[in-house]
């Protein structure tokens, strides 16, 4: 199986071009998805397909028809690199290190903190575990030696799992969309620092998570999956965050499958997901 994904300015029979290349070049399509964004007639195409030798003349094919608006990948179902960042909190981490056990195809590489807390339960299964202590640099010059171990391993994607610090520009930035973070709110209310206590300030009847892709805005990337709890005016904010945490690690796993699934599209500061 290969999985097929087109991004483009919408067209007249489009999804004709599209099937007329994979019926030429003997491709059989087993599950079709695509949307149509309203605003600005862009067309999001995923079909997982079977047959045909030739990936890159299909793409070339479907390129040649679209027009050069077309961004077009055919890729095969596999596990994904990646690395993970964290500070001191372990319920989302251990929850990524147990799914990828098998719920989850991504393969770690390794752990990277900035404090040592993780380092008996990164050792647990094996994993590499980096400790790199933010208080022995500047900003920049931390995220730089992050960048250095980052770099060796190669990862296609890095995840923040509870990593509590603002990364700089020049790191996201040589990341574009590979970085994805949970944020322990439903976005874009309460951004930053002590969501679960400002959630009990505003007394909000719903609390909630939100995975996203990393960008130089903080907590404003594009938003891949969100879920929320219902509460009521007995919880204190320390309940809040407990509560919290369960929903925290559904959203992160539920937005680091699709996004590894090839499931999801960047559309400026969105995202298109087929579930």
């Amino acid at each position: 199986m290969k999985i097929l994904k087109v991004k483009c300015i919408d067209q007249v029979g489009i999804i004709s071009k599209i099937s007329s290349v994979l019926y030429n070049n003997n491709v059989n399509i087993i599950k079709l998805d695509e949307y149509v964004e309203p605003s600005q007639k862009h067309f999001f195409f995923r079909a997982e397909v079977e047959g045909g030798d030739d990936r890159f003349h299909v793409k070339k094919e479907i390129e040649n028809v679209l027009g050069s608006s077309a961004i077009v990948t055919v890729s095969e179902p596999s596990n994904k690199k990646v690395v993970i960042m964290a500070t001191k909190e372990k319920h989302c981490l251990g929850d990524l290190l147990i799914r990828s056990q098998g719920s989850l195809n991504i393969d770690i590489q390794a752990v990277i903190a900035n404090f040592e807390d993780l380092k008996e339960l990164t050792s647990r299964f094996d994993i590499p575990f980096h400790f790199i202590d933010h208080k022995s640099f500047s900003r920049e010059d931390h995220a730089d030696k992050m960048r250095e171990v980052i770099d060796g391993y190669g990862p296609d994607y890095i995840l923040l799992a509870k990593y509590m610090r603002i990364l700089p520009a020049s790191f996201v930035q040589a990341y574009p969309n590979r970085i994805i973070n949970i944020h322990h709110s439903f976005l874009p209310a309460f951004v930053g620092a002590k969501p679960y206590h400002q959630a009990f300030e505003r007394g909000v009847k719903i609390i909630g998570a939100t995975s996203h892709f990393v960008t130089e805005g903080l907590d404003e990337g594009p938003i891949i999956e969100q879920d929320v709890l219902h509460i009521n005016h007995s919880y204190n904010a320390k309940e809040l965050s407990d509560m919290g945490k369960d929903v925290e690690q559904l959203v992160f796993s539920k937005a680091i499958k699709y996004v590894t699934e090839d499931r999801v599209f960047v559309h400026k500061n969105k995202t298109v997901v087929f579930k």
